[in-house]
C-alpha cells in the first residue's frame, strides 16, 4: 500500500491538470508533413514554414528571413479558422537561443483592436529566458499585465521541446509551463473568442541584438492542443 502523502501527492498533481475534465476540440502534430490549411495561415513567407524530424515524428519549424533590415513577424495562426470563448491552450515548442529575436506562443482575441480585448502569451527572447505576460486593449488605451518576479531560471529552453500552456476562464488566465502554473490574472471583461498564435519575429527594438552571423537559430512546434 502507498503511503497517504503519496497519494495525496499525485492526487494534487492530478487534480492540478489543466485539461482535466475537458474535451479535446483541436489539435495538431504536424506528421502530415505539410500545412493543414483547414486549421491555420501564415503570415510572413510560407517558405520559412518548414518540418524537420524530431525521434520519428515531424516538427513544424518557423525560420527568419535574412534580409536588409530583418524587420519581420513570421506567424503560424487560427483565426478564421478556429477560435474559442474560454478552455485551455497549449504547444510542446523548442524556442530560439539568440538574442535580438523572439518566439512565442500566444491567444488573441478574435478582433484585438476593438476594447475589450487582450493577447495572452509566452515570449521567449533568447538566452534560456522565457516570460508569461499578456497586453490588454481597455477604454483608456494599452496596459501590460507582468509578473512580479521572474517564474525561474532554465536552461535548455532552446535545447529540449517545453510545453506552454494558457487557461482561460471566467475569472482569468493562468499560464502553465510544463504543467506547473508560473504567472495568474484575474480579469473578467474579456470574454470574446479567441484564437492560436505562434510567432518567430523581429522587431525594430530588437533588432540592435541580433548577431545576423548566429542565425538559422529557429523555432520548432512539436503539436498545439486546445481543450474546451
Amino acid at each position: 500500500m502507498k503511503p497517504l502523502y503519496l497519494l495525496l501527492w499525485a492526487a494534487a498533481a492530478y487534480a492540478a491538470d489543466p485539461s482535466l475534465g475537458k474535451k479535446l476540440v483541436f489539435s495538431d502534430d504536424f506528421n502530415a508533413g505539410k500545412l493543414d490549411e483547414s486549421k491555420w495561415r501564415v503570415t510572413g513567407g510560407s517558405d520559412l514554414f518548414t518540418f524537420v524530424k524530431v525521434g520519428k515524428e515531424n516538427a513544424l519549424r518557423i525560420g527568419l528571413k535574412v534580409k536588409d533590415d530583418m524587420i519581420q513577424t513570421n506567424m503560424l495562426t487560427s483565426r478564421g479558422k478556429f477560435s474559442q470563448q474560454f478552455g485551455y491552450f497549449e504547444a510542446s515548442m523548442r524556442m530560439n537561443a539568440g538574442d535580438g529575436h523572439v518566439g512565442t506562443f500566444r491567444i488573441i482575441t478574435d478582433d484585438e483592436k476593438t476594447p475589450p480585448s487582450i493577447t495572452a502569451s509566452f515570449h521567449a527572447t533568447g538566452k534560456e529566458r522565457v516570460s508569461p505576460w499578456a497586453r490588454a486593449v481597455t477604454e483608456t488605451g494599452y496596459q501590460d499585465f507582468r509578473p512580479d518576479k521572474s517564474v525561474g531560471k532554465f536552461t535548455d529552453l532552446s535545447k529540449k521541446f517545453h510545453t506552454y500552456g494558457i487557461l482561460w476562464t471566467e475569472k482569468g488566465f493562468t499560464w502553465f509551463m510544463d504543467g506547473k502554473a508560473v504567472h495568474k490574472l484575474e480579469r473578467k471583461e474579456f470574454v470574446r473568442p479567441m484564437s492560436l498564435a505562434l510567432t518567430h519575429r523581429i522587431e525594430e527594438q530588437d533588432r540592435p541584438r541580433l548577431v545576423v552571423k548566429t542565425l538559422p537559430d529557429d523555432v520548432d512546434i512539436d503539436w498545439v492542443k486546445v481543450w474546451k
